[in-house]
């Protein structure tokens, strides 16, 4: 059996100009790990022959220069179905792909009581997007546990046309022992006052599309933004003790379609035209 599986084969590795490839590299890896679990099945006899010829499979892939950091890539590329034709690994991501894939910021540009920005408690800041949900400041005696839903904006982009993505959301909570913590929520994303982008008609955790988050959450449309118009969306926190606070922010994730200093290029699958096929026609103006 053995002997069959292993013999002569290993004195041809098959070598081309380049060496021998990591796909034949994880060949023979597999094999070798086949042989050593057959050693607990085997009586003495067949677990000497094992182990001779696991001595030979090392001896032979040490001398054509596989390195036990070599073999091991080999055969993880192999397990994971990465490998390609002459060594080339291949990933997708999606998104970017081929284009510039970058973040836009949303600003509390409009004085809100119970938010706190870079301009104060209650002012607004069209200069920092970090802002901090303190619901005790709504003052009226005790302090509230909840803040009101106020909407944030972006900056208008004249030196550039943009193509949404996605949206992020990025949170740090302030809570006491035992407290469970406030939550934000989040509504109505939109541009230039269109239909809401968000899959949700109401609001719906901000949690789903932090920057945390290891999956991609996207949108209902990719529109375009171009000035004059803005994207707006509304935040709103939610909590249960008036001590409760968070520090927010949110941003739009973008691309980059042409750019007035560093010009256009490929844009990628999602937002080239025609990638989505609409049913009587976009919202977005």
């Amino acid at each position: 059996m053995y002997d069959d599986d292993f013999g002569d084969e290993f004195d041809d590795f098959g070598d081309d100009h380049f060496g021998i490839s990591e796909r034949r590299i994880a060949r023979i890896m597999e094999r070798r790990s086949k042989l050593v679990s057959l050693i607990p099945l085997s009586g003495p006899g067949k677990q000497r022959r094992i182990a001779r010829r696991i001595k030979r499979i090392d001896a032979l892939l040490a001398r054509k220069g596989v390195s036990q950091q070599m073999a091991a890539a080999a055969a993880s590329a192999a397990a994971a179905g990465i490998e390609g034709i002459g060594g080339l690994h291949f990933t997708a991501m999606s998104p970017p792909g081929i284009g510039r894939l970058l973040r836009l910021p949303f600003y509390p540009d409009t004085a809100h009581v119970g938010t706190t920005t870079q301009g104060g408690d209650d002012a607004a800041s069209t200069t920092n997007p970090v802002m901090i949900e303190n619901p005790a400041l709504l003052g009226g005696g005790a302090a509230q546990a909840s803040n009101t839903a106020h909407t944030v904006q972006t900056p208008q982009i004249s030196w550039a046309t943009l193509r949404l993505v996605g949206f992020e959301t990025q949170q740090r909570v302030f809570r006491g022992i035992g407290n469970p913590g406030p939550v934000m929520a989040v509504s109505n994303l939109q541009i230039g006052g269109g239909a809401n982008l968000f899959t949700h008609q109401n609001w719906a955790d901000a949690f789903i599309y932090d920057a945390d988050q290891p999956e991609f959450c996207g949108i209902r449309d990719y529109p375009v933004l171009k000035s004059p118009n803005t994207s707006t969306v509304n935040v709103l926190q939610l909590g249960d003790q008036g001590s409760e606070g968070v520090t927010f922010s949110c941003s739009l994730i973008c691309e980059a379609l042409v750019d007035d200093n560093y010009g256009a290029h490929i844009p990628g699958p999602y937002a080239r035209s025609g990638a989505m096929v609409r049913q009587g026609g976009s919202f977005i103006g």
